[in-house]
């Protein structure tokens, strides 16, 4: 196989290893992503190509669940470093690790 060259500039050499060196540097989405306190959403394009990325705080404090007539059964909502166990349908186990 041949390199894979764009205006005479080689993108991908002839064992088909991308040349990241000639690629152009695109603004705005360098950086770190989603470590920490905080989640990330990555755009991609019809392409396949990364076209945008958030970083997404995420918090640690939960939202009162508000049931309605038709559910208004007991669910159980554990926090645990143990790993989830046992339960019933609608039960939410969040684990965490120290």
């Amino acid at each position: 196989m041949g390199a894979l060259k764009v205006n005479n500039v080689e993108v991908v050499n002839s064992t088909a290893n991308v040349q990241s060196s000639t690629l152009p540097t695109v603004s705005g989405v360098t950086g770190t992503y989603g470590a920490g306190a905080n989640g990330v959403t990555v755009t991609i394009d019809t392409k396949g190509l990364a076209t945008a990325t958030v970083n997404n705080a995420l918090s640690s404090s939960f939202t009162a669940r508000t049931f309605d007539g038709a559910h208004d059964g007991a669910y159980a909502v554990t926090v645990s470093t143990s790993a989830p166990s046992g339960g019933a349908n609608g039960d939410i186990w969040y684990q965490t690790y120290s």
